[in-house]
């Protein structure tokens, strides 16, 4: 094969018959060469397309498969902490109330003991208030005896008086 344009070209601008036959032909051999590689190029960028669809369309079945296992595990995490979440409030709920029923049981058992506490402060009230009438008898008596003995130590005073006074009177008018 050869290029008739480029042969008439080459024999125009003065080359030999010979050299712009093979210049001719040693150009058409790079075309030939030039369109199997277009050839070839067209067919592995076919082939390339076709194994990027496929490795897309793998990639999406891949990250299709993750994302529904992805799905599927937070559905499990969710309700396993569901479970747990209801398991923790109804210990909770039973350690509430087992809390509530012993308090109430503790405050039962202090109200008792305070009651009991509160009938010995009322006995010992009730002794207090013996001994306290006690006293005030017992003080009545005293203040009572002091009283007589005051007076009779008045008594007493103004009878030495007289008696001093007398005596006092006797021996001047003796004498004197």
């Amino acid at each position: 094969m050869l290029i008739e344009e480029l042969y008439d070209a080459l024999i125009e601008a003065g080359a030999s018959e010979a050299k712009a036959k093979a210049a001719a032909r040693a150009i058409a051999d790079y075309e030939k060469r030039f369109g199997g590689i277009e050839r070839e190029l067209a067919s592995l960028r076919s082939e390339f397309r076709t194994e990027l669809t496929e490795f897309r369309s793998e990639v999406g079945r891949n990250f299709a498969e993750v994302n529904r296992q992805f799905t599927e595990f937070r559905s499990d995490v969710e309700t396993k902490f569901l479970e747990f979440r209801s398991d923790v409030e109804t210990k909770f709920l039973e350690l509430r109330s087992d809390m509530e029923r012993k308090f109430l049981e503790f405050r039962s058992d202090m109200d008792k003991q305070f009651a009991g506490v509160d009938k010995q402060f009322a006995g010992v009230d009730k002794q207090f208030a013996g001994v306290d009438r006690q006293f005030a008898e017992s003080r009545a008596y005293v203040e009572k005896e002091f009283t007589d003995i005051r007076g009779t130590l008045k008594l007493h005073n103004w009878m030495m008086g007289t008696t001093i006074a007398l005596l006092t009177a006797m021996f001047l008018k003796m004498f004197y």
